[in-house]
């Protein structure tokens, strides 16, 4: 399986250059064209330090879902240790075009890199001809950040609440 058509873009030498004053030298931006033990590996590591166990994937879940249309997986190294990772696709059952952010997640929180990619990501998919970028995210995570906020100030709105569970809908339109 081919992931990641979209990976040849010169747009995304930009996160390289906006992480380098954060991270410091030695930043690649990777899309993985096979999926491998390896690269499984890798997202993992950055899945546990950035979400509670309730909220990763299982190795099926993320097998199924970098199979998706249109998918997009992306690493970020440094010296060639994953520091974070996207991954989303085009949202099935629409008739809209809607890139899905099914997962964004940073090893460094605070510093800015999670903006840096978002805002590159946002250029990319109005590039590739998406109106819609969906994810869906906590009102506030365990730790109590709220998540929405941070969502909202990127120009978020917030599409589906459900007050019971804290899980929001959110959708920029680009």
């Amino acid at each position: 399986m081919t992931l990641n058509r979209a990976r040849n873009d010169p747009l995304w030498k930009r996160i390289e250059v906006e992480l380098a004053p954060i991270l410091g030298e030695g930043i690649v931006v990777f899309f993985p064209q096979t999926w491998t033990q390896h690269y499984l590996t890798w997202y993992k590591e950055i899945e546990r330090d950035s979400f509670r166990p309730a909220l990763t994937y299982s190795q099926e879940e993320i097998e199924e879902r970098i199979q998706k249309e249109e998918v997009l997986m992306m690493f970020v190294l440094k010296d060639e240790s994953p520091e974070g990772l996207v991954l989303g696709y085009r949202l099935e059952d629409t008739t809209e075009d809607i890139f899905y952010l099914d997962t964004i997640a940073v090893r460094q929180k605070g510093r800015g890199i999670g903006t840096i990619l978002l805002k590159v990501l946002f250029t990319w998919a109005k590039k590739m001809g998406y109106r819609i970028i969906q994810l869906d995210t906590e009102e506030e995570n365990e730790t109590g950040i709220r998540l929405s906020y941070f969502y909202q100030q990127l120009g978020f709105r917030i599409a589906h609440s459900d007050e019971e569970t804290g899980n929001v809908t959110m959708q920029l339109e680009l």
